[in-house]
C-alpha cells in the first residue's frame, strides 16, 4: 500500500490515531459505562485491566499468530478467517466461529450499540427509553450495513473510520475543555438535569450555540485532513486535531461563562 510520507514513526502514529478514532464514541460516552461502578477505585481497576493490560495481551497474541503464519504457511496472514481456512480441522473451525461471533458481538455492543442507544434516549428522555434507543440504533445499523458493500467498502475502512473519528473528536475536546478549563470542575449536577430556562445550563433555548460553533469549526478542519489532498500528511491524526481544535475554540468562545455559572 506504499509508505507513509512522514516515515515509519509517522506511519505508526497515524495508525494509533485511527485506532483512537475507532473508539471515539466509547471515549465520549465513558459516563454511560462508569455510571454502573460502585466507586472510583473500582472504575480505575476496571480501566487498568480492561485497557492497557488487555490491549497489550491481545496485541502480543495478534503479533505472535501473524508471525506464526509466516513459519507455517510461508506468507503473512493477518485475517483470522484466512488462518482458520488454512487449517483442515472441523473442531478448530467451530471454535473459531464461536470466538469470532462472541468477539464481534462484544465489540459492537460496547463501541457501536450502547453509546448511540443512550445518546438517542437522551434526545427526548420523556419519550425515548434506553430500550427504544437501542431499537432505533439497530435500525440505523441495518441501514449502514446495507451501504457497506456499495459505498463504505469503496471509500475504504480507514477513511471511513478516520472521518467518523474526525467528526466525534471535537465533541470530546469540548467536553473535556468545558469541565476542566471553563468550569474548573465546578458542576451543578442538579442543574444539569433541569429544564428551567433560568438554569445555568439552559443557554439559548436549551442549546449552547457557542459549543455548537466550536464543534463546527473544528470538525470542518479535522474532516478536511482525511479528504483534502493538501492535508494528506495529517491523515490519521484527524481525531487528535479535532479534539484539540474543538477544546480550544470552546474555551475562547466560552470565556466568562464559568464565572457566570458560579455566580448563578
Amino acid at each position: 500500500r506504499g509508505e507513509h510520507p512522514g516515515g515509519p514513526i509517522a506511519a505508526f502514529a497515524a495508525v494509533v490515531g485511527t485506532m483512537v478514532a475507532y473508539f471515539a464514541a466509547v471515549v465520549i460516552n465513558f459516563g454511560d459505562f462508569s455510571r454502573f461502578v460502585k466507586d472510583e477505585p473500582a472504575m480505575r481497576k476496571g480501566n487498568f485491566w480492561g485497557l492497557p493490560v488487555s490491549i497489550a495481551l491481545f496485541s502480543f497474541i495478534a503479533l505472535f499468530v501473524t508471525a506464526g503464519t509466516v513459519v507455517l504457511f510461508g506468507e503473512k496472514l493477518v485475517n483470522p478467517a484466512d488462518i482458520v481456512a488454512r487449517v483442515d480441522n472441523t473442531a478448530l473451525t467451530l471454535i473459531a466461529a464461536v470466538t469470532f461471533f462472541a468477539a464481534t458481538v462484544g465489540i459492537n455492543l460496547v463501541a457501536n450499540f450502547i453509546p448511540p442507544a443512550y445518546d438517542i434516549a437522551n434526545l427526548a428522555p420523556d419519550r425515548i427509553s434506553a430500550r427504544t434507543g437501542g431499537l432505533i440504533t439497530a435500525g440505523i445499523a441495518f441501514f449502514i450495513g446495507a451501504l457497506w458493500v456499495s459505498f463504505i467498502s469503496n471509500v475504504g475502512i480507514a477513511a471511513f473510520v478516520d472521518t467518523l473519528g474526525a467528526v466525534l473528536a471535537p465533541l470530546y475536546g469540548i467536553l473535556v475543555a468545558d469541565y476542566y478549563l471553563v468550569r474548573r470542575q465546578n458542576i451543578d449536577l442538579n442543574a444539569l438535569f433541569s429544564a428551567d430556562p433560568k438554569g445555568p445550563y439552559y443557554y439559548e433555548g436549551g442549546w449552547n450555540k457557542k459549543a455548537i460553533m466550536a464543534f463546527v469549526f473544528a470538525a470542518v478542519f479535522s474532516v478536511a485532513t482525511v479528504w483534502v489532498p493538501a492535508l494528506a500528511n495529517l491523515s490519521g491524526f484527524g481525531w487528535v486535531i479535532g479534539a484539540v481544535l474543538g477544546g480550544g475554540f470552546h474555551v475562547m468562545l466560552m470565556r466568562g461563562a464559568a464565572g457566570q455559572t458560579r455566580a448563578a
